[in-house]
């Protein structure tokens, strides 16, 4: 009885002897280095997005935070950005100056925006009617909530739109013109200064009138 005794005794010491922690590697596991830079992508996008103006939805537009400001007469800031096709960036610019001696209708939009959305049907009837009238349109895409210029790409390409669209990355024109609602409008005179502009969805009247204004004046 005493041997069988020692014998299990002695069993259980040399598990007892055994180091039961696991051997731990060391440096980041696949999946660590995964998730790293994900978290990181993660969080520079949420602090980006907190800085971006917060949208309010109305009934005719969408609303944003703006401080500045532009009236008639004043004359319309200058701007240069990259140009956008129904299948993306098209490696060229567009001038807003280089149009002087034209009329310009200026749009402010969203691809989001549902009153943008609404619009490109009153926009087309208008470029079909003075298209062909030196009257230049120039629709400039925003970045808000996220939009890029692959966005603005997918709605020229499901509204089958044909004039000039630009798009602002930073918002700094957004910023320029004052824009706190889209879609906002501007008739822009052949001189270059501002005929008159608009915001929230307009009839095709409306703006066909203050097209017509600045062609004859």
């Amino acid at each position: 009885m005493v041997a069988r005794n020692c014998e299990v005794n002695s069993v259980s010491s040399k598990h007892r002897n055994k180091d039961p922690s696991p051997t731990t590697s060391h440096g980041l596991s696949r999946a660590e280095k995964i998730a790293i830079p994900t978290i990181i992508i993660i969080v520079v996008w949420a602090v980006y997005s907190f800085g971006q103006p917060s949208p309010t939805y109305t009934t005719l537009q969408v609303t944003y935070s703006s401080t500045a400001s532009l009236t008639k007469s004043n004359a319309a800031p200058d701007f240069t950005l990259p140009v956008v096709g129904p299948n993306g960036l098209t490696g060229q610019t567009a001038t807003l100056s280089s149009y002087q001696g034209k009329v310009v209708l200026l749009e402010f939009m969203e691809p989001w925006c549902p009153h943008c959305q609404r619009m490109t049907s009153v926009l087309d009837s208008l470029y079909l009617q003075y298209g062909s009238e030196n009257v230049v349109f120039v629709s400039v895409a925003g970045p808000w909530n996220g939009a890029t210029a692959n966005d603005a790409a997918n709605f020229i390409h499901n509204y089958g739109t044909n004039w000039v669209y630009v798009y602002d990355s930073s918002g700094t024109v957004f910023s320029n013109y004052g824009i706190n609602s889209t879609p906002t409008f501007f008739i822009i005179g052949k001189d270059g200064s501002i005929s008159d502009s608009f915001q929230g969805e307009q009839t095709s009247g409306t703006l066909s009138n203050a097209i017509s204004a600045a062609i004859s004046s």
